[in-house]
């Protein structure tokens, strides 16, 4: 049960619009939040309809003060406070009277939030401009500029720039201040071309996995011998050394070094786990014979056009090849694929996708037990199928949000079991750079969803020549 204190004096935007003058900068209420939570875990369309149906059907709201709303969760209690309670890039509230007049938001036209800055003007595929809100409710909370109103910029511009060639050009030149996103070849060009660029390094959330169909009998990959041979195939070592010139790292699902609480290292793990991603074609060659697979067998993943994404099957397709397993990569179009890594989950035997979210704890326990978008290798489906997991995670809810040290236990027991059971292969994963200017001042690479607090140093950036 969360009972939420709604901030009071925080408007919605006085934008220049039919939709901001129906709105008329009134202030947002818990009747504004009440209608907003209804709505989106009820519209057929929404995505916790669909990706999380048990915590969209058991969720419920009721305002029970002034300002004040009361939320339960009685399922998956932080799967729930992730989605519902903290947001996690789902929950937003909107204006009611835009819903109700216009049906939705598809057109910007009608963009009436809250937040620091407020959408002025967007032109498909080149750039989307932003002016500030001067009603914003935040006031800067610490260092040198404690008190001021936020944001500091007068305009924001967001470029959209499909050719990154074009993108990192206009970086190097000066003509954007930050860039985040940046892959590790294009990270090596920039800080030779700009050693002054300020920079955070950091592993992906999401790590690329080529997951296992494992419920379907008499398919080799329902053979745990068959899914240890093919990790046992994979030289982890040489992907990290050589692809990636050692900006890489193997041991990143569920979790990274990144997750403090959460890491456990597979140096630390049972035996029956390091073996996994110590590279043995020869042991490989005996699990697949001991499953009747001696002269191997051929499979086929699932992937869209991406060009990076099939290099690097390529990989995986050519050390597999060396114990005698075929892999045919299997290019499908963006709408299909989206459709098949999302709620259908109708592939044969493995799909190429990014495990979004894998930092989080309750993604984790849902990778394993339900028949939500994260299982995709269909592990404990349906759910009570494996009284291991089901165990985990039901003591992993008993000590959510009352000890937390307990519950992060039983995650670490289910990393073992997951990786043990080989449901699945990831990926290394390169390291990742968020780029800036100098003269973006008050910023440390946190992503742009942060940028209120920055302001720009027009002398500094003269000075340096831009």
């Amino acid at each position: 049960v969360w009972v939420m204190q709604v901030r009071q004096g925080v408007h919605w935007q006085l934008v220049d619009s039919p939709a901001g003058r129906l709105v008329g900068g009134r202030e947002l209420t818990a009747d504004d939040i009440v209608t907003n939570f209804n709505r989106l875990i009820t519209a057929p369309d929404a995505w916790i309809v669909h990706g999380q149906p048990q915590v969209a059907t058991t969720a419920s709201i009721e305002k029970t003060g002034p300002w004040e709303v009361t939320i339960r969760t009685p399922s998956d209690y932080l799967t729930a406070f992730s989605w519902l309670v903290q947001g996690s890039g789902f929950f937003r509230i909107y204006p009611p009277e835009v819903v109700e007049e216009y049906g939705g938001f598809e057109d910007w036209r009608n963009a009436v939030g809250t937040g620091p800055y407020m959408i002025v003007d967007y032109v498909p595929g080149s750039i989307v401009s932003f002016v500030r809100n001067p009603n914003y409710w935040e006031r800067d909370p610490s260092g040198p500029g404690e008190g001021n109103q936020l944001p500091y910029p007068d305009k924001l511009r967001q470029l959209i720039i499909p050719d990154m060639s074009t993108t990192y050009a206009a970086l190097r030149s000066g003509k954007i201040d930050l860039q985040t996103g940046v892959g590790l070849i294009d990270s090596q060009s920039l800080f030779k071309t700009n050693p002054e660029i300020e920079s955070l390094k950091y592993l992906s959330a999401g790590p690329w996995a080529i997951a296992f169909r494992v419920d379907l009998p008499g398919k080799p990959l329902s053979d745990l011998r068959v899914r240890r041979a093919l990790l046992m195939a994979i030289d982890f070592d040489s992907f990290v050394r050589d692809y990636y010139g050692g900006e890489a790292e193997a041991d990143v699902w569920p979790v990274s070094r990144q997750v403090t609480a959460l890491y456990q290292s597979i140096d630390e793990m049972p035996e029956s786990v390091q073996e996994l991603y110590r590279y043995d074609p020869e042991k490989a060659k005996e699990l697949l014979a001991e499953a009747g697979y001696p002269d191997g067998f051929k499979t086929s993943v699932i992937i869209d056009g991406n060009a990076e994404r099939i290099d690097e099957l390529s990989i995986f397709k050519d050390m597999w090849a060396k114990v005698g397993v075929e892999l045919d990569i299997d290019i499908k179009e963006s709408g299909n694929y989206s459709r098949i890594r999302g709620v259908a989950r109708d592939f044969e035997d493995m799909l190429y996708r990014a495990r979004y979210g894998s930092y989080s704890i309750q993604i984790y326990f849902s990778a394993a037990r339900s028949a939500a978008i994260n299982n995709q290798s269909r592990v404990n489906d349906p759910p009570g199928s494996i009284p291991y997991v089901e165990d985990l995670y039901n003591s992993m809810n008993e000590y959510i949000f009352t000890d937390w040290p307990q519950a992060y236990e039983q995650h670490k027991k289910l990393k073992e079991f997951l990786l043990e059971n080989a449901y699945q292969v990831t990926r290394p994963t390169p390291y990742t750079y968020n780029f800036w200017m100098p003269w973006l001042n008050n910023y440390y690479g946190q992503g742009t969803g942060l940028v209120r607090y920055a302001w720009i140093d027009e002398d500094m950036k003269e000075s340096m020549g831009y």
